[in-house]
């Protein structure tokens, strides 16, 4: 199963929506213009490409690329020929990919539309409708705070349960140590 981000190029396609409404009519009417190659779609599908590859987070996430975008985006831009360009996500666990968009899109001057629950994010960092401003921030904190870092997974070659008995061990020994 997928979660689609539809994303446009308001240089292309003017105007930028004004409310939540507005962004799902253009969405909806761009989604049937076929449109020639899109540089900016190509070089944001890049940069999605090159955010993978650079953070290691998200490789503990996921296996490799096809698995956290669920393609290869710069592919997918490349054949693009629409006004739209659908970028087809893993549903499960997606903020992570969707905030990487977002950030990517700003960069590149493009407005995302999220399918599913009908935000919309401009590329000066406006959230239509601005009442779901406070949620998107929500999921943000959330992801990143169980975000585990490089070495989260560095146990020294021990299992947990090792691992707390080892604790325990030290505990113990330190307690008796002080009773001598």
């Amino acid at each position: 199963m997928s979660y689609a981000l539809c994303i446009w190029d308001p240089s292309r396609h003017m105007p930028l929506p004004t409310s939540r409404e507005e962004a799902i009519e253009i969405a909806e009417r761009l989604a049937t213009v076929n449109d020639t190659v899109n540089m900016k779609f190509i070089e944001f599908g890049e940069s999605l490409v090159q955010g993978y590859q650079q953070d290691a987070n998200e490789k503990l996430v996921s296996e490799n690329l096809d698995t956290f975008w669920g393609c290869d985006p710069s592919q997918t831009a490349t054949i693009c020929n629409s006004a739209i360009f659908r970028l087809e996500i893993p549903a499960d666990e997606c903020i992570r990919q969707i905030s990487h968009a977002v950030e990517a899109a700003a960069r590149h001057g493009l407005v995302i539309m999220d399918d599913e629950t009908g935000m919309c994010f401009l590329p000066d960092g406006t959230i239509l409708p601005e009442e779901d401003r406070e949620m998107w921030e929500f999921n943000l904190a959330e992801m990143k705070a169980g975000t585990p870092g490089p070495d989260a997974d560095k146990t020294g070659g021990r299992t947990f349960m090792e691992t707390l008995g080892g604790e325990l061990f030290d505990a113990i020994g330190q307690r008796n140590i002080r009773q001598l």
